[in-house]
């Protein structure tokens, strides 16, 4: 259960990062640039709210983990 509550860490770290920032190659560099935000679509309101349930999850399955 540790492995899937990290798991659900990092997947709802993805996105919500990636409603944020994105990854973009500059003279031969990786440079993380940030995105302008559209707070009005539901496609960002989608992925805000599945990244706050994986983490939410991914706490629930850490302490449950720790507990038993």
């Amino acid at each position: 259960m540790l492995l899937i509550g990290l798991a659900f860490f990092a997947l709802g770290g993805y996105f919500i990062l990636s409603e944020i920032y994105t990854v973009r190659k500059i003279d031969d560099e990786l440079v993380v640039v940030s995105k302008e935000l559209q707070k009005d679509t539901d496609q960002f309101k989608y992925k805000l709210f599945m990244g706050i349930l994986s983490f939410v999850l991914g706490l629930f399955a850490i302490i449950n983990n720790i507990i038993y």
